[in-house]
């Protein structure tokens, strides 16, 4: 009968003790007198089955092909797999800093190239208003006779107003005709060549 009496009292400290946990307030330091073991061994017990519960959704994230999915693999599968994850990061960094690089260059070369093509395209417009330039002088106005055949200004000599002809343009002279006229031959010998005797 000395037994049954110690029973009800750790049942009646459960009892308070998940009251405790369910409806724990800020406001009350202690709704019962519970033994400072049981609560800490109560912590630690739902600590372990967090912990496991981490432990198994760990296992299952890693997908482990192993028959052993116990605490230990599931370390060294995750320590392995992160070195992976920290040797990818890495490479990445350094593909990273050698396409900025890349790109730097690119960009140097690119501007270079627009300042060559804006002064080749400036170059080409001198060039082409120079060549329009001896175009226009080199070729010949067919109303103006060539200057070689230019007569010196009559108007000179005779005032407009002494005879009250009027001056004639330059720009309307006619060049002086030629005219060619065949002779013919004299001697007997020469038109026996050419009647063919």
């Amino acid at each position: 009968m000395g037994s049954d009496a110690p029973a009800p009292l750790v049942n009646k400290v459960n009892v308070v003790d998940d009251a405790s946990l369910e409806g724990h307030s800020p406001t009350k330091k202690n709704q019962g007198k519970v033994p400072k073991r049981i609560h800490k061994a109560k912590r630690e017990r739902l600590k372990r089955e967090h912990l496991n519960d981490l432990f198994l959704d760990l296992g299952s994230v890693l997908e482990l092909t192993q028959q052993n999915n116990g605490k230990a693999t599931v370390l060294n599968e995750a320590t392995r797999l992160l070195k992976d994850l920290f040797g990818q990061i890495e490479s990445l960094r350094k593909e990273n800093v050698s396409l900025l690089s890349e790109s730097n260059y690119v960009t140097v070369e690119n501007n270079e190239l627009v300042e060559e093509n804006s002064a080749l395209e400036s170059q080409i417009e001198k060039l082409q208003t120079e060549i329009e330039a001896r175009i226009s002088h080199s070729k010949p106005d067919l109303n103006v006779p060539p200057p070689e055949f230019q007569q010196p200004e009559l108007t000179s000599h005779f005032p407009v107003d002494g005879y009250g002809l009027p001056a004639v343009e330059t720009s309307l002279q006619q060049v002086p005709a030629v005219l060619i006229v065949p002779i013919p031959p004299s001697n007997p010998a020469v038109k026996c060549k050419q009647t063919a005797c």
